[in-house]
C-alpha cells in the first residue's frame, strides 16, 4: 500500500511541476510563447504541449478567444507532428466546436483544414478532400483570401499524391493569381507574400517536371531564386530541389547530385522530420539511374534506418520499396529483395485504396514480372522510376508552418485594428490637432531655464505659435538653427523653452506637429490620401518615406498604409 501512495505522490508532483511551468510561461508575451511552441513542436512533445497550455492559459486570462483557439491548435499540430493522429483528431473536434461556439469563422476554416491533413495521413483521400472543400467554402463565405489560399494549397497536394497533375496545375495557378493580386499592406507584408509566391513557384516547377514540360519547369524554378532573401534560406532550398527534379528528368545525374548537395546547405526544417527519408530517396534514385546498385541499396536502406515509417505511412512508400527491391536484386541479395518487394506489393494494395486507380490485375502482373527478373538477374533492366508518393507528408509539414504564419497574421491584424480605434477616439476628443499626439521625453536636452527671462520665454513661445500657424514645420529645412534665427533667439534658449514648456525636445516637438498634421489631413483630404507614401513624406517635411513611416508608427503604433486604408471607411 505504501508503494502505491508513493507512486501517487510522484505523479502528483509531476503534475504540479507541469502546472507551474505553464503558469510561468503564461507570464511571457504571446510572441515568446509562440517561439517556444515552434522550437519544440517536432522535437520535444512535453515542452511543446506545456507551451501550448501556457498560450491557452494566457488567452483565458486576457479573455481573448482567438488566442485560446490558437493555443488549442498548437496542441493539435504538436500531436500531428508526432504522428499521433488519434489525439490530433480528438483535438480537432474540440477546435471546431470552440470556433463555432465563439463565432470565429476564420478559425472554423482552419479547423477543417487541419482535419483534412489528418485524413490525408491516415490515409483517407475522400474524407480529406471533403474537409478541404469545407475549409475553402467557409473561407470564401468570409472573404478570407489567406484562408482560401491555404485550402487551395491543401487540395493541390491531394491531387498530386493522386497523380492528377493537370488538376493540381489549375489549382496552383489559381492560388498564384490570388496571392499576386492581393496588395501588400502592414499585415500582408512583402516577406509573407514572397514566401507564398516562392512556394507556389516550387510546386509549379515540380508539377511541370512530372508532366515532362521541362521548359515551363525551368521557368518557374528560376522565379524562386528571384525572391531570395538572406534571412530565409528556404528560398534557396526550394530552388535547388526544383533544379534537382529537372536534372534527374534530363538524365543529368552529376548535375542532379550537385543540386542536392547545395540544397542540403539551406533550411533543413523545410521538410521537417522527413528530411532523412526524402534525401535518401533522392540520392538513391540517382544511383539507381546510374546503375550503381550497391550505392542505391545503401542509400535507400540508410533512409529507412534514419526514419521509422509508421503503419499509416506505408501506403505512400510503394515507389521507395520498389526502387529498393530493384537495387537489391541487382546486387544479388535476393532474400532482402524479395522482402522489400513483398512490402512494395502490400503498399501497392494500400495505395490503390487511396487512389482507386491501380487494378488488381496490374499488381499481379507486376509481381510476375518481378519474379522473372529474379531468375534473370544478369539481364539488363532499367525502368523509369517515379518519385516517392509520400509528397503528402512533406507537404503537410509545410502547410503546418504556413498555418502558424496565418495565426500570426490574424493576431497582428487584430492588434492594429484596436490601435486604429484608439487613435480615432483621440482624434474625436482632441480640440486641436496638437492634442492627438503629445509625446513627452524622459531625457531632455536642456533642463536648466533660470537664465532665460520671462520676457524672452514669452517671445520664443509667441514666435513658435506664429511659425506653427504658418506651418513652417512642414519645411524640410525646419531645424533648431533656422527656427531660432526666425524668432530672433539662439538654439540654447530655444531648446530650454521647448523642454520646459512642452516637456519634449526640439525634434520630438517638430515630429509631433508633423504627424498630427498628417493624421488630420489624411482624415479630411481625399486627394491627399491618394498620394504615395514618399509623396506624403515629402509634403510634411521628411526627406524619405522610411523616416516618415518610422515616426508615424512610433507615435500611432500603425503603418501609414494601414491608417490610410482604414480611414477611408470612417470618413
Amino acid at each position: 500500500m505504501r508503494y502505491y501512495i508513493l507512486l501517487f505522490l510522484s505523479f502528483a508532483a509531476i503534475n504540479v511541476s507541469l502546472s507551474q511551468t505553464e503558469e510561468q510561461l503564461s507570464q511571457q508575451s504571446f510572441d515568446a510563447i509562440e517561439d517556444s511552441i515552434n522550437k519544440y513542436m517536432t522535437s520535444d512533445l512535453s515542452k511543446a504541449l506545456s507551451a501550448s497550455g501556457a498560450y491557452i492559459l494566457k488567452g483565458k486570462r486576457e479573455k481573448d478567444k482567438e488566442k485560446e483557439w490558437q493555443g488549442m491548435a498548437a496542441i493539435a499540430y504538436t500531436h500531428f507532428s508526432h504522428r499521433d493522429f488519434k489525439k490530433a483528431n480528438d483535438q480537432y473536434e474540440k477546435l471546431l466546436a470552440f470556433a463555432q461556439e465563439n463565432n470565429l469563422p476564420n478559425y472554423v476554416a482552419q479547423s477543417y483544414n487541419l482535419a483534412g491533413h489528418i485524413q490525408m495521413s491516415l490515409p483517407n483521400l475522400k474524407e480529406a478532400i471533403r474537409y478541404y472543400n469545407l475549409s475553402l467554402k467557409t473561407a470564401e463565405n468570409e472573404n478570407d483570401e489567406i484562408g482560401e489560399r491555404a485550402a487551395l494549397s491543401s487540395l493541390s497536394y491531394v491531387y498530386r499524391v493522386n497523380n492528377d497533375y493537370k488538376e493540381a496545375l489549375k489549382i496552383e495557378k489559381t492560388t498564384l493569381q490570388v496571392i499576386t493580386d492581393k496588395p501588400v499592406d502592414s499585415i500582408y507584408t512583402d516577406s509573407l507574400k514572397y514566401q507564398a509566391i516562392s512556394t507556389v513557384n516550387y510546386n509549379l516547377s515540380n508539377i511541370y517536371t512530372k508532366l515532362n514540360q521541362l521548359d515551363s519547369a525551368k521557368y518557374y524554378s528560376a522565379l524562386i531564386k528571384e525572391f531570395k532573401k538572406d534571412k530565409d534560406s528556404c528560398y534557396m532550398r526550394k530552388y535547388y530541389l526544383s533544379q534537382y527534379d529537372i536534372a534527374l528528368e534530363e538524365d543529368k545525374y552529376d548535375m542532379a547530385r550537385k543540386n542536392l548537395v547545395e540544397a542540403e546547405k539551406y533550411c533543413s526544417g523545410f521538410e521537417g522530420a522527413l528530411v532523412p527519408l526524402r534525401m535518401a530517396s533522392r540520392y538513391g534514385s540517382i544511383a539507381l539511374k546510374e546503375k550503381n546498385y550497391d550505392e542505391a541499396a545503401r542509400k535507400f536502406l540508410q533512409g529507412l534506418r534514419d526514419y521509422q515509417v509508421s503503419p499509416e505511412e506505408e501506403g505512400y512508400m510503394r515507389d521507395y520499396y520498389k526502387n529498393l527491391a530493384d537495387a537489391l536484386t541487382q546486387t544479388g541479395d535476393f532474400e532482402k529483395a524479395n522482402y522489400y518487394f513483398e512490402k512494395y506489393f502490400n503498399t501497392e494494395k494500400e495505395y490503390s485504396k487511396i487512389t482507386t486507380d491501380v487494378s488488381t490485375s496490374l499488381r499481379e502482373k507486376e509481381r510476375e514480372q518481378f519474379n522473372n527478373e529474379i531468375e534473370k538477374v544478369k539481364a539488363e533492366r532499367e525502368e523509369k522510376q517515379s518519385y516517392l508518393n509520400y509528397l503528402l507528408l512533406g507537404g503537410s509539414i509545410i502547410i503546418l508552418t504556413l498555418l502558424f504564419l496565418l495565426l500570426k497574421f490574424y493576431r497582428t491584424k487584430k492588434a492594429d485594428e484596436l490601435k486604429f480605434e484608439a487613435l480615432l477616439t483621440k482624434i474625436k476628443a482632441a480640440k486641436t490637432p496638437s492634442e492627438i499626439i503629445d509625446t513627452k521625453d524622459e531625457v531632455l536636452e536642456e533642463k536648466a531655464t533660470s537664465d532665460v527671462s520671462n520676457e524672452v520665454t514669452q517671445q520664443i513661445l509667441d514666435g513658435l505659435k506664429k511659425l506653427e500657424q504658418k506651418e513652417y514645420f512642414l519645411k524640410q529645412d525646419c531645424n533648431s538653427y533656422n527656427v531660432a534665427k526666425k524668432i530672433n533667439t539662439n538654439t540654447s534658449y530655444l531648446s530650454k523653452v521647448i523642454n520646459s514648456h512642452y516637456g519634449k525636445n526640439f525634434n520630438t516637438y517638430i515630429n509631433d506637429l508633423r504627424i498630427n498634421y498628417t493624421i488630420v489631413r489624411l482624415k479630411n483630404d481625399v486627394f491627399f490620401r491618394s498620394f504615395s507614401i514618399q509623396a506624403i513624406a515629402e509634403e510634411v517635411g521628411y526627406k524619405s518615406a522610411d523616416s516618415f513611416t518610422k515616426y508615424f508608427k512610433k507615435d500611432t503604433g500603425l503603418n501609414p498604409s494601414f491608417y490610410i486604408k482604414n480611414i477611408k471607411n470612417v470618413t
